[in-house]
């Protein structure tokens, strides 16, 4: 009788063990977006496509410095792209 329970308990731990490890490594192999903190504090409706689920592709992020002046920026002087001068 004793052997039957090992054997069934043997049995429950290993096939819990399996499925437990499946959840861990897809858990562990989760890649996030860079935006996910936006999407889950700040979920803007231009964010979400005709059939309303999150768009999570490719975004343009734009800093400003805070002393900027929309009114003296000129196009032709001010823009400048990485690695070129």
């Amino acid at each position: 009788m004793i052997y039957l329970f090992s054997f069934l308990f043997l049995l429950v731990g290993f096939i819990g063990g399996w499925m437990g490890a499946e959840r861990y490594t897809a858990f562990m192999q989760h890649i996030e977006h860079d935006f996910e903190t936006l999407f889950k504090k700040n979920p803007h409706p231009e964010l979400y496509d005709d059939e309303g689920k999150l768009d999570r592709g490719e975004y343009i992020t734009m800093v400003f410095d805070p002393d900027f002046d929309p009114e003296q920026w000129d196009p032709e002087t001010d823009i400048h792209i990485d690695g070129e001068e």
